[in-house]
């Protein structure tokens, strides 16, 4: 990480959660390498899942168009162009930025919600405000509008009358385990990125192309460390997505989404970061390198599924170490920990209950890989 020595600062207050999901105020003075300063002491990275901001944002600058990534980074801005590769933006707060298509998953209008925002798509697809849509290729983004070639027509809206402009979903990349960290600001904007820093008031952050922006600390709501202590399960692809309905039902898996409403988890669930939207029976599968010392999660039933009555088991290889029964809507389950071991697999499963697969929607919430056994299992 790049390293940025700290000049006399007011120090802010934040919220740290650390490795271990617990959360403290803390008097943060600087930020580099090495962690977390505060007049106090160091906080190591190894021990920092993210830091959140206490005080009052400032208020949030009215969104035209949005930009929307596979993993829930999303950047206020608008359209430059698009020169078959590159996708230029332009936001208020990072400048000009530029993203290969193949990591975007759209552009909507500032307001404009879907459910299906997430679903895999075999073409781009251009949505307009008064319900017309096109299916085709993306072939030139301009200010003024967006040119999509459907067979062998043509055509170019404008902006104004735009509500989405959806992209084809590109093979999901192997996950990472280098660090990184994914920065929300005031306004709905977020970005992950591979260093940051703080002095002065001023947070630097790094880009993968090594550029550097310099932002008002003032403005930063969180900083979350990603592949430190914790992986999250929804950032890796499972090597197993089994969904097998009852009935004609149809729930596929959903990623930071549940599968009732297409609700993001932080918002249907606030606390929580990430979780996995499924239906019983539903069963996923992660290969494990060795390098994790134990998984954690919570789950619920989702709440608009009140006659829910399901099984949840949690598997390492073919042996099931964690198994609930009766598992139903009106709470969320407390968190389960499980050391791995020299396990090779986890399993995560959601069994028909005595209700069969009536209303069986149900979350992973927070699932995730720990670096080190929590004291707390240790006992």
């Amino acid at each position: 990480m790049s390293l940025i020595l700290a000049a006399p600062c007011r120090a802010a207050t934040w919220t740290l959660t650390d490795a271990e999901f617990h959360s403290r105020s803390i008097q943060v003075d600087s930020i580099d390498s090495s962690g977390i300063h505060s007049a106090s002491a160091l906080v190591p990275w190894e021990d920092v899942l993210e830091i959140c901001r206490i005080a009052n944002p400032p208020p949030a600058s009215a969104a035209r168009f949005t930009l929307l990534f596979p993993s829930g980074d999303k950047l206020v801005g608008q359209p430059l162009s698009f020169d078959g590769q590159t996708l230029w933006w332009n936001t208020s707060r990072l400048g000009r930025l530029g993203f290969s298509l193949d990591s975007v998953l759209g552009i909507v209008r500032g307001g404009y919600t879907g459910p299906d925002l997430d679903r895999p798509r075999t073409d781009d697809v251009v949505r307009l405000a008064n319900g017309d849509t096109t299916h085709g290729i993306v072939n030139q983004i301009t200010p003024a509008g967006v040119t999509i070639q459907a067979g062998d027509a043509t055509a170019t809206p404008p902006w104004s009358a735009i509500d989405a402009v959806l992209f084809a979903t590109a093979a999901k990349a192997a996950a990472s385990d280098r660090p990184s960290f994914r920065v929300r600001f005031a306004g709905d904007d977020a970005i992950t990125v591979p260093q940051v820093s703080l002095a002065a008031d001023q947070l630097t952050i790094t880009l993968d192309d090594n550029s550097t922006r310099q932002i008002d600390a003032a403005s930063v709501l969180q900083i979350e460390q990603l592949n430190g202590p914790v992986s999250w399960l929804t950032s890796r692809k499972p090597s197993a997505d089994i969904y097998r309905p009852m009935f004609s039902e149809n729930f596929p898996t959903r990623f930071d989404r549940t599968v009732a409403d297409g609700r993001p988890i932080a918002e249907k669930y606030p606390g929580f970061h990430h979780g996995i939207g499924c239906h019983c029976y539903s069963k996923l599968v992660y290969d494990l390198d060795g390098q994790w010392a134990a998984f954690r999660t919570q789950f619920a039933v989702d709440s608009s599924s009140p006659l829910a009555d399901v099984t949840v088991r949690i598997y390492l290889d073919d042996k099931a170490v964690v198994e609930m029964k009766s598992v139903t809507a009106g709470r969320v389950y407390p968190a389960t920990v499980v050391p791995l071991g020299s396990a090779k697999t986890i399993s995560l499963e959601v069994d028909y209950g005595p209700s069969y697969a009536t209303q069986g929607r149900f979350v992973w919430l927070d699932p995730a890989l720990l670096r080190k056994l929590p004291e707390s299992a240790q006992k």
